[in-house]
């Protein structure tokens, strides 16, 4: 390969690293400054967790009901921080009343879901050294398989990676609106996935088929499996999380070329 297309290529490398790492600093400072966002990384989740073991030890259940809350409420924040800073990103532009210097910036729709998305990541794995360090010193609970766990938070960051590029689909059109909805769905489908419970046992026959064609029940089932005798079908999972990260893709991208013909949005990549 010639000398000058390789410097080409290394500059277009630079350039796309630079403009993810843009939105992973601009995410990181607004955190600092913000004790609204900051609370969501140190308090809330705290509080979410502790309501449930609490609850469960109150109950006197068996140690592996207070284990599933634990991995499950972790595999929750994965899913729920990837979807959520993604249109976050978008949203909190439009409120700002930066959005048209956003639009006429050179970063692209990809750059800009892939840097909130690593913003995302960097929260997760914050909620999750917490949890780790609380429960183990509360409840003198230990990850067991971290190979197990490692690979069940991958595929929960894909999961609500997609549904991010979803919902930021949706931001092209319904902005605020979309900031609401990122709270509300990922929690419908983490539901309907028994994030704390066996979908047999709760929901009906009929409904069995579809809801464990959804991806985070079969991620659900991988991190259930650490602790009870739950086997996880991981083909089938890597298959759906794929389908669901295309069709994320795909829906976003047509999204945003309505909003753009529209003329919800001027320009972006």
């Amino acid at each position: 390969m010639p000398m000058a297309k390789v410097k080409i290529k290394v500059k277009m490398m630079a350039e796309f690293l630079s403009h993810i790492y843009s939105q992973v600093y601009k995410s990181m400072n607004t955190l600092k400054r913000n004790p609204f966002r900051l609370s969501d990384v140190l308090i809330w989740p705290l509080i979410f967790l502790f309501t449930l073991t609490f609850f469960v030890s109150y109950l006197k259940a068996e140690k592996v009901y207070l284990e599933i809350i634990i991995l499950g409420m972790m595999g929750w924040r994965v899913i729920y921080f990837l979807n959520l800073e993604v249109v976050n990103s978008f949203v909190e532009e439009h409120w700002s009343k930066a959005l048209p210097h956003l639009m006429v910036s050179p970063i692209t729709r990809l750059e800009f879901a892939l840097g909130s998305a690593v913003s995302g990541v960097i929260k997760s794995i914050a909620v999750i050294f917490i949890y780790v360090i609380a429960t183990y010193l509360l409840y003198g609970f230990v990850i067991g398989d971290w190979l197990t766990f490692a690979i069940a938070m991958f595929f929960f960051a894909t999961i609500g990676f997609s549904m991010g590029l979803v919902t930021l689909g949706l931001g092209y059109y319904m902005k605020d609106e979309a900031f609401n909805l990122a709270f509300i769905w990922p929690d419908v489908i983490v539901l309907l996935s028994g994030v704390y419970f066996s979908v047999e046992a709760v929901y009906p026959a009929f409904m069995l088929p579809y809801i464990n064609l959804l991806p985070s029940t079969q991620a659900f089932y991988l991190l259930k499996s650490m602790v009870s005798p739950v086997t996880a079908n991981i083909p089938l999972l890597a298959l759906l999380s794929a389908l669901w990260l295309v069709a994320g893709y795909l829906f976003n991208g047509f999204m945003f070329d309505r909003a753009r013909k529209d003329g919800k949005l001027t320009r972006l990549g």
